[in-house]
C-alpha cells in the first residue's frame, strides 16, 4: 500500500468513495482539466509527461499532509484550485 492510499483509509474524514474522487482530483489538476477522471485519462491512452510527472507527485504529497491535517475533501479541493490559479 502507497502513502496516498494509507492517508485516505487513516483520514478521520474518509469515505467509502474517498479514494475515487481523490484520484479523479488529481487526474484533473495535473492535466489542467483536460480529463476529468482516472478512467477518462486511461481511456484516452495518453501519457504523462515528465513534467506532470512531477506535478503529480507534488499534488499527492500536497494531498497527504491535506488528509493528515485532519481536512475534508471539499477543503482539499478548494485549497489546491485556489493555490492553482494563483
Amino acid at each position: 500500500m502507497n502513502k496516498l492510499d494509507t492517508a485516505i483509509m487513516q483520514s478521520k474524514q474518509s469515505k467509502p468513495y474517498y479514494h475515487k474522487i481523490i484520484l479523479d482530483l488529481l487526474v484533473q489538476l495535473t492535466t489542467s482539466g483536460r480529463y476529468r477522471s482516472l478512467t477518462s485519462f486511461k481511456q484516452s491512452g495518453d501519457k504523462l509527461t515528465a513534467e506532470q510527472k512531477e506535478t503529480l507527485r507534488r499534488y499527492t504529497d500536497s494531498i497527504i499532509l491535506l488528509l493528515e491535517l485532519g481536512m475534508a475533501f471539499h477543503e482539499i479541493k478548494q485549497f489546491l484550485v485556489s493555490k492553482k490559479a494563483v
